[in-house]
């Protein structure tokens, strides 16, 4: 995500209401060290290690980082980044950023490489674990091309799950050819998403269609100066199903009410029926759509006594806790410790803990 959308928020307090969930307090990364970058992907790569993507570099690749969990409560221990492993950029913008803007990441056990989705030019390449292309990637189907993409509302998730064998993506909003999308001007359309699974031969399965629910905007007669409401990730569980994060960032006129609101809903495709990537999904019955069940929410909010912001991007599978009891880590993005009248916006790491 660019930096303009999160120029306005500042001061934020955390509200959490559990389904089944256990939220843990936010993991402060300057605290242990870790320099600031724009996180905006996260996947498992080993027991400790994960592998991180960034929407900011000069260089496409990733972050190598050690987490070390209590596996009795689930609380981090110790955090340490690596390094930054990449190859050089296709191509760059004025800033000497590149181009391909990645957002999402996945790791493959089998041949020990990465997978990067880039929102610039909606490609997901593969790269070994230094960070060199290998010169694959997913087979994406038509209907993802550039040119039916709103720009910088593309490709933002990416999942793969060793248990399946298979990849998950979508975009963050709607296709031109799916229908309108929900923005400041039209807060009341809830956005139509295609989620598209492939093999490990890296070839499109199946697809699905993904309705979102109406951002809480909608119901607040008042027209922001900014609203963003997309899919920010995705996390392919063991048994199919999936985990999907929905992300909406509010700004008031006033710059006085501003939030964060994050939903995290459970679908199984195996439950659903599959959709052709010829038909607009405007033109798709509601029972066409993925039933979904929410999961967990939390809202952020701009208020004068909090400063932690957490506009979470990434989302992936942590490790088992000694209990059996599931972890979730979650990353957020704040555009390379942006500092805006005097704030500095901190990177995090939170843990949710699936009872």
């Amino acid at each position: 995500m660019r930096p303009l959308l999160l120029c306005a928020l500042f001061f934020i307090t955390l509200s959490s209401q559990a389904q089944h969930i256990t939220p843990l307090k936010q993991h402060k990364l300057n605290k242990v060290d870790v320099p600031p970058s724009n996180y905006s992907g996260i996947c498992r790569v080993s027991d400790v290690t994960y592998a991180l993507v960034s929407d900011q570099e000069s260089e496409d690749g990733f972050y190598l980082m050690d987490i070390h969990m209590d596996l009795k409560s689930g609380k981090l221990k110790r955090v340490h980044r690596k390094g930054y492993f990449s190859s050089p950029a296709k191509s760059k913008d004025r800033q000497g950023m590149s181009e391909r803007d990645l957002e999402g990441i996945a790791y493959v056990d089998q041949t020990n490489s990465m997978f990067l989705g880039g929102e610039g030019d909606e490609e997901i390449l593969e790269y070994d674990i230094n960070g060199m292309a290998t010169g694959r990637k997913l087979n994406m189907p038509s209907c993802f091309s550039v040119n039916n993409i709103r720009p910088n509302l593309g490709i933002e998730s990416l999942s793969y799950n060793q248990q399946t064998h298979l990849f998950w993506t979508t975009t963050e909003s709607t296709l031109k050819s799916d229908g309108p999308t929900a923005d400041k001007n039209h807060p009341n359309v809830r956005n139509r998403l295609r989620i598209q699974s492939f093999g490990d031969d890296l070839n499109p399965k199946a697809q699905y269609a993904y309705m979102m629910e109406l951002p809480l905007a909608a119901s607040s007669g008042k027209q922001p100066s900014y609203l963003l409401h997309g899919v920010s990730d995705v996390c392919a569980l063991d048994d199919g199903r999936l985990i999907v994060m929905e992300r909406e960032i509010y700004t008031s006129r006033k710059r006085l009410n501003n939030y964060v609101n994050i939903r995290l809903f459970i679908v199984n495709p195996k439950a659903s029926r599959a959709v052709d990537a010829n038909t607009p999904l405007f033109h798709q019955a509601d029972d066409m759509f993925m039933q979904k069940k929410e999961l967990y929410s939390f809202k952020t909010k701009a208020n004068l006594s909090r400063r932690n912001l957490a506009n979470y991007e990434g989302i992936c599978l942590g490790p088992r806790l000694n209990d059996g009891r599931q972890t979730l880590l979650l990353i957020n993005d704040t555009q390379d410790g942006m500092t805006r009248h005097g704030i500095r916006l901190k990177e995090y790491i939170k843990v949710l803990i699936i009872e």
